[in-house]
């Protein structure tokens, strides 16, 4: 159900944009309004907006960022609270990174499937490019 749903939406990005660009995006449009069908329901559950102190929030490859501007709105408020060790502190938003977190182990695993299924549509993308270039594409013109 909700692969299905990104999936629509993915098919509906401009075809140049990185597919982790579009599910950066798609997770962003569904925080950041109410939840109004179950897919809304189930990400505002299982997926928390984090933040790294430094700019680059960890070195695992699969770690989605949010969208450019989803980061400076976010830094734009000035601080923004966090949970640490079960105390609210402020911290200032200048020089950090937010990125999307899963709240729970099942939303560790869907932000995974979710990241997975974006690349593999990535290399879908790259398949049928490959498979429609020719080897004379690639000739030299002679001088």
């Amino acid at each position: 159900m909700i692969l299905e749903a990104f999936s629509q939406y993915l098919q509906n990005a401009a075809p140049e944009t990185p597919a982790s660009l579009v599910l950066s995006a798609w997770l962003w449009e569904r925080l950041r309004q109410a939840p109004l069908t179950p897919v809304d329901k189930v990400i505002h559950c299982e997926v928390a907006i984090s933040m790294a102190a430094s700019n680059r929030p960890a070195t695992h490859p699969r770690t989605i960022r949010l969208p450019a501007d989803a980061e400076i709105a976010l830094k734009a408020k000035g601080s923004v609270r966090r949970l640490q060790d079960n105390d609210l502190e402020e911290v200032k938003g200048e020089g950090s990174a937010f990125f999307f977190k899963g709240t729970s182990n099942s939303g560790s695993r869907l932000l995974n499937s979710l990241y997975e299924y974006s690349m593999s549509y990535e290399q879908h993308k790259w398949s049928r490019f490959v498979h429609s270039v020719k080897a004379s594409d690639f000739r030299l013109p002679e001088p």
